[in-house]
């Protein structure tokens, strides 16, 4: 019989898909007609099985996405591990002039702007998805919006923003402070605070507020429940500099500390008393940790020095240095290393970082080239920043291991302990993040920010980009 016989050809025939799923089909149809009860058995346990699959597969999938957003960094302040560029996640139109803030899984920011209704807006950090709102009142004229995490809650104060001439001081201006539950956006509590605010700072459950008005800078402790104000301490100050916002506020170790252009306030934090002021040619700061910095200048023959001395801010110093305290940008700790920039001007070593340990007066070594910010100190590296140039440094001797330079647009830089990522323009003016190597210096990738969005802001453990109207989630 050859190939070509057609009656071969017939008896050899392969069913086709459709043929399969008629035969199928029968015999299933063939099987239920004898045993009805254990059909319907059948039917329902196979349709809860895939009923369970749809419904669970997108739950799994979602949760275990919101497990790696929320999961954490390799160390405080960094962002998490960025072995390849990140993809925009989502983006939302907020007020790009206020800066969002991550309170648990949501990410809290501001519609609207100045001129039009103002609000609060709650946007699920994991899908960008809207969550709730809150309409802000019109009185007081809600254009400065200053929000924190407070615990498991979200504190915000709410006000005008302070005149920036030397105009009448009107006699009624005030905020309004707000507490809200970040999960649902139920504003808790409702509470005035007279006066302009210009910054804020958390003491332990409590919200410390710094205010201007009347010619008078006040520091007032404010439970964020009741509106009890626990205590409050007020100092003469100029009007352009709380005018123009620029007044730091910080509350760690025991103390608080409100310091402006003509004014410093170092207040004990349980009470409000006033600690002694800096004295004539001395500077005073107090760092997120506690530490109370203060640095007195002296004028040699070559120019200005300085020398900072570390203390808890009651105690003695328990370190002293040479020259102006130099707080790294971003630590994971494992160096052990305190920096310090000489203050003398035009001499040799003028700007150059010098790295001591705790207990010691000698530095362990002095960096050569003239970069006075210390951007980063993790995984055994220094990176040194100056005049649009990296440097990095082996931690332990100060060695210089690799140098880059990104030029004038240099901006903003973030470390997820691996990596370095700069925000910088490209050759085309682009605004764009590089990531460099923390070892070597070598480049990793490099990745344009989105349009209308030129801004890189680290919020919780990932980067956002930032526009003046849009808000980008980066991963």
């Amino acid at each position: 019989m050859g190939l070509d016989d057609d009656d071969a050809q017939a008896d050899d025939s392969v069913p086709s898909g459709l043929q399969r799923l008629r035969a199928t089909s029968a015999r299933l149809a063939a099987w239920a007609a004898g045993r009805p009860v254990l059909a319907v058995v059948a039917a329902v346990v196979t349709t809860a099985v895939l009923a369970t699959v749809v419904i669970a597969t997108p739950r799994w999938v979602n949760d275990r996405e919101r497990a790696a957003v929320l999961g954490p960094a390799p160390f405080a302040e960094a962002v998490r591990v960025l072995g390849s560029a990140p993809q925009v996640r989502w983006s939302a139109a907020v007020d790009g002039s206020v800066a969002p803030v991550l309170a648990g899984d949501v990410v809290v920011a501001v519609s609207g702007t100045p001129s039009t209704a103002r609000g609060l807006v709650g946007l699920d950090v994991v899908s960008g998805a809207r969550r709730w709102a809150v309409a802000l009142d019109a009185v007081p004229d809600p254009e400065r919006v200053l929000c924190r995490p407070l615990d498991a809650q979200l504190a915000c104060v709410v006000g005008p923003v302070p005149p920036s001439d030397r105009g009448p001081d009107p006699q009624d201006e005030a905020s309004t402070l707000l507490l809200v539950d970040p999960a649902t956006g139920a504003v808790l509590a409702r509470n005035e605070i007279p006066g302009w605010a210009v910054a804020t700072a958390q003491a332990g459950s409590d919200l410390v507020v710094a205010t201007y008005a009347r010619g008078m800078l006040t520091v007032r402790r404010v439970d964020p429940s009741s509106g009890e104000v626990r205590w409050e301490t007020q100092r003469w100050s100029t009007f352009q500099s709380a005018g123009n916002g620029r007044v730091a506020l910080v509350a760690a170790g025991g103390l608080v500390m409100a310091a402006g252009n003509d004014v410093t306030l170092l207040l004990d934090a349980a009470t409000g008393e006033r600690l002694p002021r800096p004295a004539r040619g001395e500077e005073a700061r107090l760092l997120d940790d506690g530490t109370l910095v203060r640095t007195r200048y002296r004028l040699p023959n070559a120019g200005v020095d300085a020398v900072s001395e570390l203390s808890t801010g009651r105690g003695e110093p328990w370190l002293t240095v040479r020259g102006v305290l130099v707080e790294p940008g971003v630590s994971d700790g494992s160096s052990g290393l305190v920096f310090a920039a000489s203050g003398l001007s035009g001499g040799p070593l003028g700007g150059r970082v010098r790295a001591y340990r705790e207990g010691a007066s000698e530095a362990v070594w002095r960096a050569l080239m003239p970069a006075p910010v210390v951007a980063v100190d993790a995984g055994g590296r220094v990176v040194l920043r100056g005049a649009g140039v990296l440097v990095g440094l082996e931690a332990a001797t100060g060695v210089q291991l690799w140098r880059r330079d990104f030029g004038t647009s240099l901006g903003r830089t973030f470390t997820d302990g691996r990596h370095v990522v700069v925000e910088h323009d490209l050759v085309d003016g682009v605004p764009s993040l590089t990531a460099i190597s923390l070892d070597d210096g070598a480049t990793a990738w490099r990745a344009p920010l989105p349009a209308g969005a030129p801004r890189a802001v680290r919020l919780g453990t990932h980067l956002y980009a930032l526009g003046d109207e849009v808000l980008v989630a980066l991963r």
